[in-house]
């Protein structure tokens, strides 16, 4: 890609990428023009193509911005908290969650599209360094929490999972985007969330 999308004052930058993660988010890649993205940013095609020599390189590099700057740069914020009860860690992590979704509106759905779309430019490698950072992460945010407030036989690797799939159903049920909807889903979520601490957590730690 050109260097020169990197002398953008920040905002801009923001603007372009941000436009790109909605369209791709909202179709898959091969349906995605660059018009529409071209469009959506306010900048022309020819323009978008000299800032990244394709579809293509826009989509790799998005991805790879997704991973590198705004997933992980939300995981170890979300651990700033000192919070060590598991269910308040991740109701914690939401207020992250929300500034980068204030600042990145198409970040999660464009993310998950990657994931699961046929269409994918996304190799078997950048599949699995995916998969292999939700892994660490996960490990990572379990090692610092109480986990013996679980009752005997409560998996917490299964309940973070279940909540995932939640919330990743909730989002592409919905379309969700904006900070405003991802906080109405959030506010469900918890809900859920709140049912399993009653079902998996000791008594003495309700």
């Amino acid at each position: 890609m050109n260097q020169k999308f990197f002398n953008l004052p920040a905002q801009r930058q923001d603007l372009i990428r941000n436009s790109a993660m909605l369209e791709f988010g909202a179709n898959t890649f091969k349906k995605t023009s660059a018009d529409s993205i071209a469009k959506r940013a306010g900048v022309s095609k020819s323009l978008l193509f000299h800032y990244f020599k394709d579809k293509r390189e826009l989509y790799l590099y998005l991805y790879q911005y997704a991973l590198d700057v705004c997933v992980k740069q939300y995981v170890e914020k979300s651990y700033d908290f000192g919070e060590t009860d598991f269910f308040l860690a991740l109701e914690k992590g939401h207020k992250v969650k929300m500034e980068l979704v204030r600042r990145h509106p198409g970040l999660f759905r464009f993310v998950m599209r990657t994931y699961y779309e046929r269409d994918s430019l996304l190799s078997p490698k950048l599949r699995k360094g995916l998969d292999e950072l939700m892994e660490s992460t996960t490990r990572d945010f379990l090692s610092r929490m109480d986990l013996y407030k679980f009752k005997e036989g409560v998996d917490p690797y299964q309940v973070i999972r279940l909540l995932f799939l939640a919330a990743e159903g909730m989002l592409a049920e919905t379309n969700a985007c904006t900070a405003e909807e991802i906080h109405s889903l959030f506010l469900e979520y918890k809900r859920h969330a709140d049912m399993l601490r009653q079902f998996f957590y000791k008594e003495e730690y309700l």
